[in-house]
């Protein structure tokens, strides 16, 4: 009995050690639970990425007109402000009157000088002209004069060739009669077959020539009593031979001075009667003078105004280019909205969000407390910032009011994904690398435990929410660590958040 009693105190005991035990084992594990960071966990849908712009935005003017100034004016006063409505009759500033007439009075200055040119230029043309056609008179009288001289020169070499050859003929005649007298004054000489040779010829003189007259007789005779020779009418016969060969040629050169110095007669008349060289000035100077006559009577009109500036049709000032005491820039004086134009919303992406807005997206337009489904007209770059692009809205007819704000909402959804995390699940290290905790398991001392394993992954799409990844870093059934109590590490211990 005794000995029964022990054994159950010792059994009571050792259950006692073994609940102590236990709730020790119990109660370690609950501190060491109690210490590891608590996570919150998702599984890796398939779906879409939303991507969403919304664009802060102004009213403006569907069209604008610009109210310009003759150049070099000093503005004297502004007499409106932006934001005015404005119409024909509103003076919008006032021109500088000093710098008004001085500008005329330059005008002016330059108009006598350009009236003084001309004039000079006009005197100038009209002494080329009478010397042009003095220059093609004179011309046409050397001309005539050259071809008196020259044809008298010629007519006169003529003559002197044909008497030249009219007594070498005569000569000739008179040679063949002194021959036959020769022949009938001495019969009892045997006849001589061969005629004396003239000189010049290579054939004898015809057998069929006619035998000389009894006129032409008695001259041989008479020629005979006169004591010439055979000797000295060879003589005679070449004198006149040369002199007809050197009247032909004086002849020829005649007529070659003639048409030499006719031809350059001619050339003189047709240099004589060519046109001047081109010259434009002229009517350039004119040109000038009638646009600045136009210009100062700009200025003349605008001094009768009292420097007064008008718009041409009703607006609304949207912007002041001149100052008080400053001079008036070239070109735009005034901007004004043209009212007669539809406005428009126009709002300011980023790059970002011009990659989800394209030319005739739908979007939706809030103006005050309206809202409505509109379409993006177009997309230009931004001037004022580099990088930034407009998005413009053409509004209805009497919708909006310039310079109201507005917001303009655009969303569009990628194609479906297979593996889409919440964006505050991916992280990116110091090598801009992107990675998630994904949820693992190990066994540990206490038992099995979970652990946050490191996945490094790539990125295909995101928004401010979402985040889509490529396929095979992270499993359909994995869970990913969206949120942490705690900061992880690959690895580390973490358990459920309760």
């Amino acid at each position: 009995m005794e000995l029964w009693r022990r054994q159950k105190n010792k059994i009571r005991l050792f259950g006692l050690f073994l609940t102590f035990m236990l709730l020790c084992t119990l109660i370690s594990r609950s501190v060491y639970a109690s210490a590891l960071p608590q996570v919150d966990t998702e599984r890796p849908q398939s779906s879409a990425i939303a991507h969403v712009v919304e664009a802060d935005g102004v009213v403006e003017a569907g069209g604008q007109t610009a109210v310009t100034v003759l150049s070099g004016l000093r503005c004297e006063a502004v007499l409106v402000h932006e934001g005015d409505r404005v119409d024909a009759d509103t003076a919008l500033f006032r021109v500088d009157r000093e710098s008004l007439e001085e500008k005329i009075e330059t005008y002016e200055r330059e108009m006598e000088r350009l009236r003084l040119e001309i004039q000079a230029q006009e005197q100038n043309r009209q002494l080329e002209a009478r010397q042009r056609d003095m220059q093609r008179q004179r011309a046409q009288e050397a001309y005539d004069s050259v071809k008196d001289n020259s044809d008298l020169a010629v007519k006169r070499a003529e003559d002197d060739l044909a008497s030249a050859s009219s007594a070498l003929s005569e000569a000739e005649r008179e040679f063949v009669a002194w021959q036959n007298a020769q022949k009938e004054s001495q019969p009892e000489q045997p006849e001589q077959t061969d005629q004396l040779e003239q000189p010049g010829q290579t054939e004898p003189p015809a057998e069929t020539e006619a035998q000389p007259s009894e006129g032409e007789t008695a001259e041989s005779t008479a020629a005979a009593a006169g004591g010439k020779s055979e000797e000295d009418w060879e003589a005679e016969l070449a004198s006149l031979r040369q002199a007809v060969e050197t009247a032909k040629r004086t002849l020829e050169d005649a007529r070659r001075s003639r048409d030499g110095a006719l031809a350059e007669a001619a050339q003189n008349i047709e240099d004589a009667q060519g046109e001047p060289a081109a010259d434009s000035s002229l009517e350039i100077n004119r040109l000038n003078l009638a646009a600045i006559e136009e210009e100062q009577q700009g200025y003349r009109e605008l001094l009768e105004a009292d420097g007064l500036i008008f718009p041409e049709k009703e607006g609304i000032v949207t912007s002041l280019l001149v100052s008080p005491g400053e001079w008036i820039p070239d070109g735009a004086a005034v901007m004004m909205a043209d009212l007669d134009s539809p406005l428009r919303f126009v709002a300011s992406l980023t790059e970002q969000d011009r990659r989800y807005v394209s030319r005739g997206d739908a979007v939706s337009l809030k103006l005050g407390s309206s809202r409505r489904k509109a379409a993006v007209a177009y997309l230009e770059e931004s001037e004022q910032n580099p990088g930034e692009v407009k998005a413009t809205i053409l509004l209805d007819e009497g919708e909006g009011q310039l310079g109201q704000s507005g917001t303009l909402l655009a969303e569009k959804r990628s194609d479906t994904y297979a593996c889409v995390v919440p964006l505050e699940a991916v992280h990116t290290d110091a090598n801009q690398r992107r990675y998630v905790y994904v949820m693992g398991q190990r066994s540990g001392i206490l038992g099995a435990e979970y652990i946050a394993r490191k996945v490094y992954v790539n990125i295909l799409d995101q928004n401010a929410s979402q985040a889509a990844l490529e396929e095979g870093a992270v499993g359909a059934d994995e869970e990913v660590i969206t949120a942490a109590s705690a900061e992880l590490a690959d690895g580390i211990v973490v358990r459920y958040r309760e």
